[in-house]
């Protein structure tokens, strides 16, 4: 015996015996544990012959041979197997062949004790209280006679309540009924009810089947009524459930009937219905005594026989789905449930097959798990965070891209990924944002930060609940996060606002440099009209001091211009050194004036030769140095630090300054944007502008109440063997 076979026969509630049957006689092959039980059977008897263990071993031995022998199944009523004064209603002897083997199962049920001077009176008394179902006895006036125990466990009432009395289980509105009850007992001996409803003792209503049954005297006078009641709550439970399941699943379209066939023991067909026709494409006659097995795909057979063998052999109904042959040549997917069908003559010689097309179910089931495929792939390879948790955090499902964004790192909670990676005035807004989804069902979105290796990184996510009661696959509430990268985007929006801010600061700077230059023109007319007149060497010099400071004014007006349409650069070889010097002379006697301590160090020997603009560079250093002065008081220092290597050159801008707050910071160089009361913030921005125009960088360093540090990088005029200068973070310059 196979082993899902015996795990089917060991819960099995009849005893279950089965012998192997050869010309030495009757031996015990198995017993399940009813078997056990009922016989008081000990380990270790498999393989005795049936004489040590049974009384009856010459009839249990004479049986086995006739169902063998007939090659069918052979039954014998009120049969004892071990205690004479036990006998079994039915006792079934299934032959069954295996190779060259013989073997016979006895299946034994419902046992009783035989007492053979037991009366009519007791016999009649024994089954009406033993009875399954509830029996009522009432006289014509009304009054009840007899009720037995299962009456009383169906309606609550007890024999002590209602014998005696009268006793109306009628529900209100059932008028008409019990009017016909009346008419068809006047007429007929027997009336049946199939379906209808009564009142239990606590006022509810029980669906049941009732039989009346009139009682007569031996002079034929009807002297009572009896009422047999059967429980039928659990057949209309079961339909409901079936109906619900079947709109659940759409298994089978609206006015779809069943296929039904009975088929005898070797599968031949001997009824089958008229839906054939419509569900199969075959007339119901084309069926008729043939193999039921033809029409099943080859591919299924062996299963679909498996389940029959089973159900011929235990006798309770089974299930199973397989290819069923149309009249077109193909196959459609049918549901079966195979039953036995008994008569009085022969149990389990006919069974009764009832199936449904459930092609379009099994299609809808294809379908479905091509798109669950389709959609985990896309899922699985999307870039965006996904995330499912429960109400305590649990993660459920994690995204690919999760994973690899936190480096293939266990996460089995999303509160502990949030501690880890969310910043905390972000992470505390999630918490909150989590408990009120959980706690609303409504789905909302926010945007967070995280920090990951020294780097912040935003992200916009929705949060959307997957209520348990609407998602039969999940046992408790959950939370689906979708969280998506945006710090790219908000990247780009900051450049665009900067791009158009500096479009903006360009035509501003066009507008000035056209106004300035029409009085400029006028200025610079007159002024050399009023030199060519003047001989006095003072006022020669007063005048070519104005036409300098004119000169200057017309540059910065050209420069503006370079914010509006930006022109070519020209390069000139200039010695760094020069350059800063005239700067910082410039600012000695404010320095003096203010009591601000400058210092001006060159870390390099060598001279140090840029390819630059010179008054460009100049109006740089100066705007760094006036901001510089600006920003200390009497005491403070200016600590310039110059160094270079091959390649390039490093310009340290060191105060000590009041500095600038770490919330402002990111600003600075910005259009527009200063800390000056009267500032409007170009002075940094074309800082950035001249030194990139010169291949160079501006970065900016600054701590609160602690001085800022200005840093520029140019390139060096390249030897001729020298490649073109690269920027790195470590270049081997250290100034500080």
């Amino acid at each position: 015996m196979k082993q899902f076979e015996q795990a089917l026969m060991d819960s099995y509630p009849d005893p279950y015996l089965l012998f192997k049957v050869n010309d030495a006689g009757c031996f015990l092959e198995y017993a399940n544990k009813a078997s056990t039980d009922a016989f008081d059977l000990q380990e270790g008897l498999i393989g005795r012959p049936i004489e040590q263990l049974f009384e009856s071993s010459a009839a249990i031995s004479q049986g086995c041979n006739d169902a063998i022998h007939q090659g069918a199944q052979v039954t014998k009523k009120h049969f004892s197997i071990a205690k004479k004064e036990v006998l079994y209603e039915s006792v079934s002897f299934v032959p069954i062949k295996q190779g060259d083997s013989n073997y016979c199962g006895i299946i034994l049920y419902n046992p009783y004790f035989a007492d053979k001077h037991m009366t009519d009176d007791q016999m009649l008394e024994n089954i009406f209280r033993s009875s399954p179902n509830a029996l009522l006895i009432q006289h014509l006036d009304g009054e009840t006679y007899r009720v037995n125990p299962a009456f009383t466990e169906m309606f609550g009432w007890k024999d002590s309540e209602v014998l005696g009395n009268g006793v109306s289980l009628f529900p209100s509105g059932f008028e008409k009924e019990y009017e016909e009850i009346v008419r068809q007992l006047r007429k007929h001996d027997i009336y049946n009810i199939p379906k209808t409803k009564r009142v239990h003792k606590d006022g509810t209503l029980k669906d049941v089947s009732i039989c009346y049954i009139n009682i007569y005297n031996h002079r034929r006078e009807r002297t009572a009524v009896a009422r047999l009641y059967g429980d039928i709550s659990q057949q209309i439970l079961f339909k409901e459930k079936y109906i619900k399941k079947k709109n659940s699943y759409q298994l089978i379209a609206e006015n779809m009937k069943d296929l039904v066939s009975i088929v005898d023991m070797s599968g031949k067909v001997a009824y089958s219905s008229p839906s054939h026709l419509h569900v199969t494409g075959f007339t119901a006659e084309s069926y008729l005594n043939r193999n039921v097995f033809r029409f099943i795909h080859p591919d299924d057979r062996r299963h679909v026989l498996n389940q029959f063998r089973q159900m011929v052999t235990v006798g309770k109904s089974v299930q199973a789905e397989f290819r069923y042959l149309h009249a077109s040549l193909d196959y459609i997917w049918v549901e079966m449930i195979g039953s036995p069908l008994y008569d009085q003559h022969a149990p389990f010689e006919k069974f009764l097959i009832v199936g449904r097309d459930i092609t379009a179910r099994k299609q809808a089931d294809k379908a479905l798990q091509e798109s669950e495929t389709k959609y985990r792939l896309i899922l699985e390879n999307t870039s965006d965070f996904v995330f499912t948790f429960c109400q305590e955090g649990n993660i459920q499902y994690v995204s690919p891209s999760a994973k690899e964004w936190m480096m293939h790192k266990p996460c089995d909670n999303f509160y502990t990924f949030m501690d880890e990676y969310v910043v905390g005035d972000d992470r505390d807004l999630l918490h909150h944002m989590i408990k009120h989804v959980f706690q609303k069902e409504n789905p909302e979105q926010l945007a967070f930060t995280t920090e990951k290796s020294g780097r912040s990184y935003t992200f916009d996510a929705v949060l959307t609940p997957l209520i348990s009661k609407e998602y039969s696959e999940y046992e408790e509430n959950m939370i689906l996060i979708i969280a998506r990268d945006i710090t790219k985007r908000l990247e780009d929006e900051h450049v665009s606002m900067q791009l158009e801010k500096m479009s903006t600061v360009g035509q501003l700077a066009a507008g000035i440099a056209h106004e300035l230059r029409n009085p400029l023109t006028s200025v610079a007319g007159f002024l050399r009209m009023i030199d060519e007149g003047i001989t006095d060497p003072v006022y020669k010099g007063y005048i070519d001091i104005i036409t300098g400071e004119l000169n200057n004014i017309e540059r910065i007006a050209d420069e503006f211009m370079d914010l509006a349409k930006p022109h070519v650069v020209h390069l000139e070889e200039a010695d760094l050194t020069d350059i800063v010097d005239s700067c910082v002379r410039l600012f000695e006697g404010t320095a003096f004036l203010q009591g601000i301590n400058m210092d001006v160090q060159y870390l390099t020997d060598t001279q140090i030769i840029l390819n630059c603009q010179k008054s460009a560079l100049k109006r740089v250093f100066i705007n760094i140095m006036k901001n510089a002065m600006e920003a200390m008081g009497k005491g403070d220092e200016l600590n310039i630090k110059i160094g270079a290597n091959e390649h390039i050159v490093k310009l340290f801008f060191i105060d000590s300054g009041k500095g600038i707050e770490k919330d402002r910071l990111q600003f600075i160089g910005e259009p527009f944007y200063s800390t000056k009361e009267k500032g409007i913030g170009l002075g940094l921005m074309m800082s950035r502008k001249i030194v990139r125009e010169h291949g160079g960088r501006l970065i900016i360093d600054s701590e609160y109440k602690q001085g800022t540090t200005i840093e520029i990088r140019l390139p060096l005029v390249p030897k001729r063997t020298d490649e073109p200068p690269k920027f790195n973070e470590n270049d081997g310059i250290t100034l500080l």
